[in-house]
């Protein structure tokens, strides 16, 4: 039933006033749910999700009003944008069904799925892209969402995109004013509380050598002051190594590699090598060589904080169909089974890296002798 223009007056007011309030809050993730709540207080809904695109084009966020967290618990899966929803992600325009069973590009609800008959979906665009969907099922008595329904929350949707466009802007402008704040922290403690303490060292050295012979109690304490500080020196640059944001650039895999190697040389008391092919792997889908520069970078960083290694040695080469990289250090090792929990995180992100770029990561240790992160990807992108 089609609303009187005295109530489609008063819906549009309600949501004038609640959209105002949406671009307000610039945290993605409660907005997301507020979006879903306006939406179903609009069209007297059930059921309301928003999904939220990725760079590809898939869904990334899904948040859901209306079901219970038990009964989120229970569901097989999470949507992954097939069906109705597949159909939403490839429109401009909206999806209104009286029976979404009977829309053929249905592909039913996973086990434990409440019903859900009517379907409203909207599109959440800019003026040439998509950002997400928003998405009804089950009204309130009415068998089906009507033409005012869908008007509303085609206003809503418009209302969504600019807010969601504002909190990432806000979230971009925050990621950078903490990449800038790491990297300034990083700088000062390069150039202040390093050096300092490295000019104390090269002067307890020099009282060390002074020392007459008989003073071996006074050698000794010295000599423990000196690793002390060392071992200081070591601890302040591995931070170092975390602080400062490293990207590849457009310079290349091998060139970013050196890069990291020299960075690497320059901030801890480890020898490294680095050995690498001829070419520049141009034909490298530069995904590819983003896995590999990320793997490498964690691995030196892991190295620096935990292995105590004395010699590294990075290498790369190829075959016809793949790229592969090898971090071996001589350093304390770990057992792969019981490592603890940052150590296992990161190699955690080596190892989701690689298989997003259809590739592996073997990692080998030896308490005591060392560790070895072996890795490669795929020469060419998927067809």
């Amino acid at each position: 039933m089609l609303l009187t223009r005295e109530q489609l007056q008063e819906r549009l007011i309600a949501l004038h006033q609640a959209s105002l309030e949406l671009v307000k809050d610039v945290s993605l993730g409660h907005l997301l749910q507020q979006i879903a709540q306006v939406a179903c207080e609009q069209s007297s809904a059930d059921y309301a999700a928003v999904g939220v695109l990725d760079e590809k084009g898939g869904l990334k966020q899904f948040i859901t009003v209306g079901m219970t967290d038990a009964e989120i618990g229970r569901l097989a899966h999470p949507p992954v944008g097939l069906g109705l929803l597949g159909e939403l992600m490839d429109t401009e325009h909206p999806v209104r069904v009286p029976v979404i069973q009977n829309h053929p590009k249905s592909v039913g609800f996973p086990a434990y799925h409440p019903v859900m008959i009517p379907f409203l979906g909207v599109p959440i665009r800019t003026s040439d892209s998509q950002l997400g969907q928003i998405y009804l099922t089950k009204k309130k008595n009415a068998p089906e969402f009507t033409e005012d329904d869908e008007r509303i929350i085609q206003m809503l949707a418009a209302y969504a995109a600019a807010a969601i466009q504002n909190a990432r802007l806000h979230e971009n402008a925050q990621r950078l004013a903490v990449l800038e704040e790491r990297e300034r922290i990083g700088m000062d403690l390069h150039d202040g509380i390093i050096q300092s303490i490295y000019g104390l060292g090269l002067s307890l050295e020099n009282v060390y050598h002074a020392l007459s012979e008989s003073s071996q109690e006074a050698k000794e304490r010295l000599q423990g002051t000196m690793d002390g500080l060392n071992q200081v020196i070591r601890d302040i640059r591995s931070y170092i190594l975390d602080l400062r944001p490293r990207r590849m650039g457009e310079e290349g895999l091998i060139a970013g590699l050196k890069r990291l190697v020299t960075e690497f040389r320059a901030n801890t008391l480890a020898a490294i090598g680095f050995t690498a092919v001829e070419s520049d792997l141009d034909d490298l889908p530069k995904s590819h060589a983003t896995v590999l520069f990320h793997i490498c970078q964690e691995a030196l960083a892991n190295i620096a904080k935990h292995a105590r290694a004395k010699n590294v040695q990075v290498s790369l080469w190829a075959t016809e169909d793949r790229v592969l990289m090898e971090i071996h250090d001589d350093g304390n090792g770990f057992d792969t089974e019981k490592m603890n929990a940052s150590i296992g995180h990161g190699l955690a992100n080596m190892q989701t890296r690689a298989y997003a770029v259809g590739g592996e990561v073997d990692i080998s240790s030896v308490l005591n002798e060392g560790s070895t992160i072996l890795v490669w990807v795929p020469r060419r992108a998927k067809a």
